[in-house]
């Protein structure tokens, strides 16, 4: 698909006029030709050809010969994808492997020929491998194809047609939109007729018609030591360069500049020695003119994808004719690389949008690799969607490239930046940290506190308080284990307590937002809303050098976090209450702990247990011996703390010294419910009762949901299920089998419970 075509640069500009220049001796040298294909001849005794077992080539062959060939070939294959299949339907000629062929040359006629198809291709240099000789009888056939990267280095393909009469067999070669046909029909040939086209050029060759058509098939590699000529600077490239990426007036360009290229290249094929045609005189022109201005490049394919709304053109089945209609949506990442050294790079996609690239080419159908069509899913229409693949120049400045490292080799891009934290480079290190701040922040939020002491050390080398908290202000504070109060101390000594405490400020403040969308969505599990844990936490900052005032802010911060958890569970059901209690008193046992590490530990743990106090549905008497026991010692001789004892051992007394019920009686008591409309009254009745029996309730499907539901918020294990008999169906609700059991072990855990809390004076 095309998408309106993207105005023209002045890069781009001055690019199009240096390549339409004349090739003349004045003028700017751009590498010789720039076509995708071209022809020539030989004389017809310029090469002899011998084949085993049926002898040297007459020229011009005769039928008898050429029948003694075909039949000495095998049929030959084609390459699809990574296969190579054997279907006559696409690919119906004979092939005879180079193996079996000798090609004796006359004096200097190979080179001249090498360096003929070279000056047409645009290249310097090329060596003609011999890859078959192929015999095209009456009626056989190539259907359009490309040809696969035979060798390292190979970039086209050289046909040379043997002096055979045939009518047909019409080489065909395409490239974007231009067709070429290369006609070898002949009668009385007079000359070995040669035909040269890039590998990436569609090509087929059409039905011969009578007669033989035999060719010889070469693939031209570029040579390993072919060395990258001169190109002169061209003024007005270089002067549109240099005012795009240093505007005056402005800020150097961060945004990589991208040209797509012509031709198709494959992993292997993308090199700069390797570029094709009208690519390689442009990014020639281009290399030469970013040099001296400092600038990057990097070759790199670019994966492309295009979503459209389809529309039935076929009148048939939905989708069966579909043709794109509008475009929704598309989006691009360069996702492999190759450095100026030709040295393919080990990196992330990088993600772009098309817009932001220039073309002399639209994407088309020749860069199209893959295509779905999605019919009407209800919330939205029938779609179209479209992958291309494309390759690509991009062009930054130094410090853009920097940057893009940060997103596509982010590892290397952070060692880099933590050497230059080493060194007194000016405004070096700031400048790539404020340009990457979107990537570090994205790398933040993946990898967590496993970046902070890298963070850290970088923020201490920035010259400016802004920038270093900007550089730690996205680490989780939930997140943070004990030894992470190092990075947090080695941070203060560097900019000092005020600036700790406003940077722990935003990274609770920013961490209990995230929270309260968990919590809303009840979600949480109970998990304190601090490091874990705290008490070590606050023991590893304070032995590292953190001050009284920010280990105080700390445990404020911590304090008022427990405060806003615990409103939020207040409004939770009974059942979530009871699943994150154990949790949640390890925490409360957590923040005790680390609150002996402040200058007014008694309040703050007089205010702790205050809140424990206040909230008995969050925090039930008779399961508190857990918490009483995780106190810190030297806290439990406190006023405070002494009467919450008192009140334990008063509840769990006051809960055993009721009698058991009688054997049978199945009641159920102490149960929070959270309805009582008529249906759950019902039920609460039912289960309040001695009432062993299940309960079974008539009623419509919404009925039986909301009582099933209201019977999930509680903290029993009532089992439900549904009685597909009758209408309505009906709703059984059984008690535990074993209630007794049950009632004999919570009795034994509180008197146990007891008996710790009354063994000594502090927990044990």
């Amino acid at each position: 698909m095309e998408p309106e075509s993207k105005p023209t640069t002045p890069i781009l500009q001055a690019l199009q006029t240096l390549v339409r220049q004349p090739r003349t001796g004045k003028t700017v040298a751009l590498e010789p030709g720039s076509n995708f294909c071209a022809q020539g001849q030989l004389a017809l005794d310029a090469v002899a050809v011998t084949v085993r077992n049926v002898g040297t080539l007459d020229r011009p062959v005769s039928p008898e010969s050429a029948a003694a060939l075909h039949a000495a070939s095998a049929p030959a294959r084609h390459g699809l994808r990574e296969a190579t299949l054997l279907d006559k339907r696409v690919r119906d000629t004979g092939e005879i492997d180079a193996s079996t062929l000798a090609l004796e040359w006359t004096a200097n006629t190979l080179p001249s020929l090498q360096a003929d198809v070279a000056q047409a291709l645009g290249v310097l240099h090329l060596e003609a491998r011999l890859h078959n000789l192929l015999v095209y009888g009456p009626g056989q056939f190539f259907k359009p194809h490309q040809d696969t990267e035979k060798h390292p280095g190979m970039i086209a393909t050289l046909v040379l047609v043997w002096p055979s009469a045939h009518i047909g067999g019409e080489l065909r070669v395409g490239h974007r939109d231009t067709q070429v046909h290369f006609a070898s029909q002949h009668l009385q040939a007079s000359a070995i007729r040669w035909f040269a086209f890039y590998a990436d050029c569609q090509h087929e060759v059409a039905p011969v018609s009578e007669g033989w058509r035999i060719v010889l098939t070469f693939d031209l590699v570029l040579p390993a030591e072919s060395a990258r000529p001169h190109t002169p600077v061209h003024p007005a490239l270089l002067n549109a360069l240099n005012k795009h990426f240093h505007p005056e007036d402005a800020e150097p360009c961060l945004q990589p500049w991208v040209l797509l290229l012509d031709h198709q290249y494959t992993e292997r094929g993308l090199r700069w020695r390797l570029l094709k045609g009208e690519d390689r005189a442009r990014v020639a022109a281009l290399r030469a003119a970013c040099e001296p201005l400092g600038l990057t490049m990097h070759l790199a394919l670019a994966a492309i994808h295009e979503q459209w709304t389809a529309i039935d053109a076929g009148g048939g089945r939905r989708g069966s004719a579909a043709e794109p209609d509008e475009l929704i949506d598309e989006d691009m990442v360069l996702d492999f690389w190759v450095d100026a050294d030709d040295q393919p790079l080990r990196r992330d996609a990088l993600r772009l949008t098309p817009a932001d690239t220039v073309c002399l080419t639209e994407t088309g159908e020749n860069f199209l690799v893959d295509e779905e069509y999605e019919g009407y899913m209800g919330n939205y229409g029938e779609t179209l969607d479209y992958w291309y693949r494309r390759a690509a120049l991009v062009i930054q400045t130094p410090l853009a490239a920097e940057v893009s490292r940060f997103t596509t080799d982010f590892d290397a891009a952070l060692t880099d930046a933590l050497a230059l934290a080493c060194e007194v480079r000016g405004d070096e290190l700031p400048q790539r940290l404020q340009a990457a701040k979107k990537a570090l922040r994205m790398q933040c939020q993946t990898r967590g506190r496993k970046l902070l002491d890298s963070f850290a050390e970088l923020a201490t080398a920035v010259p400016n308080a802004a920038q270093a908290h900007e550089l730690c202000e996205g680490f989780s504070w939930f997140d943070l284990v004990p030894s992470d109060a190092l990075a947090l101390a080695h941070l203060a000594r560097r900019w000092g307590s005020p600036w700790m405490q406003e940077l722990l400020q935003t990274l609770t403040a920013r961490s209990m937002a995230w929270r309260f969308s968990e919590w809303s969505n009840k979600q949480d599990n109970g998990i304190a809303p601090w490091p874990q844990s705290l008490a070590d936490f606050v023991l590893t900052g304070e032995a590292a050098g953190l001050q009284a005032a920010v280990i105080d802010d700390i445990l404020d911060q911590c304090h008022a976090a427990l405060i806003a958890a615990d409103k939020s569970f207040a409004s939770s059901t009974p059942a979530s209450c009871s699943a994150t209690l154990e949790q949640r008193l390890r925490s409360v046992g957590d923040l005790a702990a680390a609150t002996q590490r402040s200058t007014t530990a008694p309040q703050r743990q007089a205010a702790l247990v205050h809140h424990v106090q206040a909230n008995p549905g969050l925090y039930p008497l008779r399961q508190l011996r857990p918490l009483l026991q995780a106190w810190p010692p030297e806290a439990i001789v406190l006023q405070p703390v002494q009467g919450l004892r008192t009140a334990v051992i008063q509840a769990l007394q006051q809960a055993l010294d009721e009698p058991a019920p009688p054997v049978g009686d199945c009641s159920l008591r102490d149960i929070e419910w959270t309805c009582r409309c008529k249906d759950c009254h019902e039920v609460i009745k039912w289960a309040e009762s001695a009432n062993g029996q299940p309960l079974v309730l008539a009623m419509a499907e919404s009925r039986r949901r909301h009582v099933q539901s209201r019977l999930q918020e509680t903290a029993i294990a009532l089992h439900t299920e549904t009685v597909r008999q009758g209408s309505p169906h009906k709703l059984l609700i059984r008690k535990p089998t074993d209630l007794p059991a049950r009632r004999s072990s919570q009795r034994l855990a509180w008197t146990h419970d007891l008996a710790a809390l009354f063994l000594n004076s502090q927990p044990v």
